[in-house]
């Protein structure tokens, strides 16, 4: 690729999350053209920096003109793709843009021993990135799997922005739900949605860690689990093994758990790897994550109390939901930290 095009590239990824950002993306999705100025003026924008970042799209192909007085906008050859994954665009430049921009810094040890990775992450943007892509490429799978599963209480683990439970309990309006999250950013986002979707009477969203859950009673209460693109964070192998044990004991109604992770992807063969990739497993060895393979995955639940007894992919590239069941009898408790090999 000639190098103009790598270094466009580069803005048209923050164009794109800037303009997802500011409600453009959606706007012109739903109207199918956009007046430039009167969405400026309906914001109270600056209007040289939206016309900036419109014209990188235009670059891009996302947008084209149809009108020049007043500036009107349409869908550019390439925007159904981007407005399709707008929300791994958000998830890489307000999620991990401070992290990526100190790319170098976390190759020095020094720099590494006197930071924590996580402060240089932006959970709630990260969470509402969620949102956006989960929507499109993991809820309706999960809604065809808990359509056949029967409970009362469902508790996700990693809640994230909570949207993947506001959208069951609206389907689901007799049943409750429990979210969690180790984000303080994803808790605040996650309770707005909450609050703003009048389900405070059938959703509580609790701030705990997921890696070692506190004895909460509401982990009492539930009877299916879901934890969704968390699962890398448990590892080391035994340490993975231990947060599993400690779930179960933290759950012991729960009958089923559709977990699901992405993995590590093969080596490339010279193309292009999918969308959220190459970005996944770059920030994750920042922050001194191990990303397992699949089959890390398969060998580590032969040996949890949790049996495998479903797998179904997702369309976001390298990510299955494995449906879990609970060997039997309920563990010993498990007690001590679970991460005490850190991140």
């Amino acid at each position: 690729m000639p190098t103009n095009s790598l270094f466009n590239s580069a803005l048209t990824t923050f164009a794109i999350s800037a303009t997802d950002e500011l409600g453009f993306l959606d706007e012109l999705h739903d109207a199918a053209k956009v007046d430039v100025q009167a969405f400026q003026d309906q914001r109270d924008l600056h209007g040289p920096s939206l016309q900036a970042l419109l014209e990188v799209l235009a670059h891009a192909g996302v947008v084209e003109p149809v009108g020049t007085n007043p500036v009107i906008l349409t869908a550019g050859p390439e925007f159904d793709e981007v407005w399709l994954n707008k929300g791994y665009f958000r998830w890489l430049v307000r999620g991990y843009g401070q992290m990526l921009s100190h790319a170098a810094d976390f190759c020095d040890p020094a720099f590494r021993a006197t930071t924590n990775p996580m402060a240089h992450r932006d959970g709630g943007n990260i969470a509402i990135a969620g949102k956006d892509y989960g929507g499109h490429f993991v809820d309706p799978v999960v809604e065809q799997l808990v359509d056949g599963l029967r409970f009362d209480v469902g508790i996700d683990l990693g809640c994230g922005s909570a949207n993947r439970i506001i959208r069951l309990a609206n389907r689901l309006p007799d049943k409750h739900f429990i979210g969690v999250d180790m984000d303080a950013g994803a808790v605040r986002v996650a309770r707005e949605a909450v609050a703003a979707a009048g389900l405070t009477d059938r959703i509580t969203v609790l701030h705990d860690d997921v890696r070692n859950p506190s004895d909460h009673p509401e982990y009492a209460t539930a009877e299916v689990a879901f934890s969704f693109f968390l699962g890398h964070d448990f590892w080391p192998r035994d340490n993975c093994l231990h947060t599993l044990t400690r779930l179960r004991h933290r759950l012991p109604k729960v009958t089923d758990f559709l977990f699901s992770d992405t993995y590590r992807s093969p080596a490339l063969d010279g193309g292009q790897p999918p969308v959220f990739t190459l970005g996944f497993e770059l920030t994750h060895a920042l922050m001194g994550q191990h990303v397992p393979t699949a089959n890390e995955w398969l060998d580590l639940l032969e040996d949890s109390v949790w049996k495998l007894c479903d797998r179904r992919p997702l369309g976001i590239a390298y990510s299955d939901i494995f449906h879990l069941v609970p060997r039997q009898p309920i563990p010993t408790p498990v007690t001590g930290d679970v991460m005490s090999s850190g991140r």
